[in-house]
């Protein structure tokens, strides 16, 4: 294992986490519309999730002798959005999280704790991709504003 390699993908993934965390923040205060409660549970409940990997994250840097980096992954901020178009850009987030973790999972295959965490995020990730496409699967005509 690569012991650089690893803890450059960690703190990658560290700033994709803080990244989620903030935009389902945001997502969270700025739905309106009749399934505003449902989605405000969905968006605070994935951010709490990103915190939390975030935390395994930078505890797990720390443990192998690196230091978590301070840096949130840029997010862009188009302005008024509907429903729709915020659970897309959720979902693209997820794909490309998805991606991302995949990719690491050769990183660290001869470590089966590093291994086996990077798998339960990745579980973890695609359980809010699943959601995310569920609520797109059927075109919630509500806007945001």
């Amino acid at each position: 294992m690569d012991k650089k390699k690893v803890l450059e993908a960690l703190n990658l993934d560290l700033e994709h986490e803080m990244a989620a965390m903030v935009r389902y923040l945001h997502h969270s205060f700025i739905v309106t519309g009749s399934i505003r409660g449902p989605l405000v549970e969905m968006f605070r409940r994935h951010a709490t999730d990103s915190m939390r990997h975030a935390i395994k994250l930078g505890e797990k840097i720390c443990a192998l002798g690196g230091h978590p980096s301070m840096k949130v992954q840029e997010i862009y901020e188009p302005g008024e959005q509907t429903i729709e178009e915020i659970l897309q850009e959720d979902l693209s987030m997820e794909k490309d999280h998805l991606d991302l973790y995949e990719r690491q999972l050769d990183l660290v295959r001869d470590s089966t704790p590093l291994r086996l965490m990077l798998e339960q995020i990745l579980l973890e990730e695609t359980e809010h991709y699943e959601e995310l496409e569920m609520y797109v699967r059927h075109r919630v005509p509500v806007t945001a504003k």
